[in-house]
């Protein structure tokens, strides 16, 4: 079942988690700061000692625009880098999606309010090596305290943070090793690349262009390779052509909850192999490494294309003509490996940017003429500019603008290649209510078949290889408003535009990195068929449900109290 859904959401750190009561000091809960089972000063001493001196005691970075820590200059500082991702990824604790911190420590409530530390996770350990998360582990359990697995902190649904939190913070482990030839447990002979689990896009696509080759990682360059995103899936410019990041794997490295660290990959622990590569993020252990595959560089062209329209009725039309044609010529493009980022909302279609690896500038130009003539036949101003690149990393880096964090609440769909062909009228339909009431809507167009993936055999939701378009639907976030806007703009996400969605496609799913965390049956949403072989995993190797995270296999047995303390649910 999906999280329990309040009446109304909730005014607390826990606002999103839906909450429901229990009682707070039995041994079906997780010992809370407020409990008399909460670890003294002397434990948590000790556990630092433990771990060289690198437990970190939160302090959010938002304390600077409050009492009694206020410091002008700073916070009009932090208040104007907020929404960059370098604001929060050298951060043992920040929370980039607002939404979970529920405003108890952000630089934009007022000043003479006292900075809490709510949702935020208590401590953290700062990882160097595997003794490190089978130290906090070990202390978790002892102590009956909240674990959270925890890396750069880019996570919409809350997986990485948690009030009254222990965290195993995993981003500085950032040692990358280039394999000219591999030759480990998988069907795959070719160049591969081993990446810490602290390892950032950027860091991955550049030490991968050193040696003339590219690997799958997301747009958000800042976003940790190996950790949900991976987990989770995955999208990619390269995903057309390759697959999506979770296919690319060859082995993790990881320690379970029994504290032990293991390597994963065919032929060792390949159940756990399996689960890891798309099985999601946060539960089933805490990742060190995987190796991945290097693919050789190619020739990449990139495009930008935007159509308006200028509010007249006959224009609109055509806008939305325009809209509908350009998602009837998206298979001709993914099946060539092409991939697209498309932004749109009342008035503005941006395909931002539209992407061609392998594909020179003239073979793109002509996969893109027609949709160019129907802009022309259609009498819409549009922009286009094509570029041939000589590398992959060269076109991701001038095409692909950086991209912001805290900007929105989120919702979407896979959206299946036989509904974009064969329901065109319903496909038509949903995104038209949903742009007229106000989403801006980020779309991925990608085709991750499992030819194009190399058959690899994970628990990838099944339906990414069906799919056509990827929407996300979002709805901005207001700095200042109350929470209220916040908590009444995620019921029109999930009861009104995803509804659309699931009307359409309601036999597809949603990419669980980018969802809607209270998508209904998010089991069947996420996961697919492949569920309950993943809860037998996660028992398997997490008995004792040590590793919880919101919407992760598993986290149906808990809830959260309104407090923020979670308790076992039943």
């Amino acid at each position: 079942m999906a999280p329990p859904r309040p009446t109304a959401r909730l005014l607390t750190l826990a606002a999103l988690t839906a909450l429901t009561a229990a009682t707070s000091s039995t041994p079906d809960c997780r010992c809370f700061p407020t409990d008399p089972c909460w670890p003294s000063p002397a434990d948590w001493a000790a556990l630092n000692t433990t771990v060289s001196g690198r437990l970190l005691a939160t302090v959010p970075i938002g304390s600077v625009c409050h009492a009694p820590n206020y410091d002008a200059e700073k916070c009009k500082a932090l208040q104007g880098t907020w929404h960059d991702p370098a604001a929060h990824d050298e951060s043992s604790s920040s929370i980039m999606a607002p939404v979970w911190a529920a405003q108890s420590c952000d630089p934009f409530t007022d000043p003479s309010t006292p900075c809490e530390l709510g949702n935020y996770v208590r401590y953290a350990i700062n990882v160097t090596e595997p003794a490190d998360i089978a130290a906090g582990i070990a202390f978790a359990k002892e102590h009956n305290v909240r674990l959270v697995v925890r890396n750069t902190g880019h996570d919409y649904l809350g997986k990485s943070t948690g009030a009254g939190a222990l965290a195993v913070w995993t981003h500085h482990l950032k040692n990358i090793t280039y394999i000219p030839a591999y030759s480990g447990a998988a069907n795959w002979t070719g160049a591969a690349m081993k990446l810490g689990a602290g390892v950032q896009g950027f860091e991955a696509y550049r030490a991968a262009d050193s040696y003339g080759m590219s690997v799958v990682g997301g747009e958000c360059d800042t976003v940790g390779i190996a950790g949900g995103y991976t987990q989770g899936g995955g999208h990619s410019a390269l995903m057309s052509r390759y697959g999506l990041a979770a296919d690319q794997v060859l082995e993790w490295e990881v320690v379970t909850a029994d504290g032990k660290h293991r390597v994963a990959n065919r032929k060792k622990n390949s159940d756990l192999y399996w689960a890891l590569s798309g099985g999601g993020g946060g539960t089933y252990g805490v990742v060190t490494s995987m190796t991945v595959k290097a693919h050789p560089d190619v020739v990449t062209s990139a495009a930008r294309l935007t159509f308006t329209h200028d509010g007249s009725a006959e224009m609109v039309e055509k806008w939305y003509d325009a809209l509908d044609f350009f998602h009837q010529m998206t298979p001709l493009y993914t099946d060539r490996g092409a991939f697209s980022v498309n932004v749109y909302f009342t008035g503005s279609f941006s395909l931002g940017p539209w992407f061609g690896p392998g594909l020179t500038k003239a073979e793109s130009e002509e996969l893109l003429a027609p949709l160019v003539a129907k802009l022309d036949e259609l009498e819409l101003p549009y922009t286009y500019n094509m570029t041939e690149f000589p590398s992959y990393l060269s076109a991701f880096n001038d095409m692909f603008d950086y991209i912001s964090v805290g900007i929105a609440q989120y919702g979407g769909r896979l959206i299946p290649r036989k509904t974009v062909l064969e329901n065109r009228e319903g496909l038509n339909k949903a995104i038209r209510g949903i742009v007229d009431t106000g989403s801006l809507i980020f779309e991925v167009t990608t085709h991750p078949t499992l030819e194009v993936a190399g058959y690899p055999n994970n628990a990838v939701l099944p339906a990414w290889r069906d799919n056509e378009l990827n929407i996300v639907v979002t709805i901005p976030w207001n700095d200042t408003a109350p929470m209220s806007k916040a908590y009444a703009d995620q019921k029109t996400i999930t009861n009104v535009w995803d509804a659309a969605l699931r009307e359409i496609a309601p036999d597809s799913g949603v990419y669980m990195n980018e969802a809607d965390p209270y998508e209904p049956n998010f089991q069947k949403e996420f996961f697919g068929v492949n569920y309950d072989r993943l809860l037998k995993i996660k028992d398997k190797y997490d008995p004792e449900h040590i590793f919880y995270a919101i919407t992760a296999v598993g986290s149906d047995r808990w809830m959260v109290e309104d407090s923020g303390r979670l308790c076992r649910s039943g």
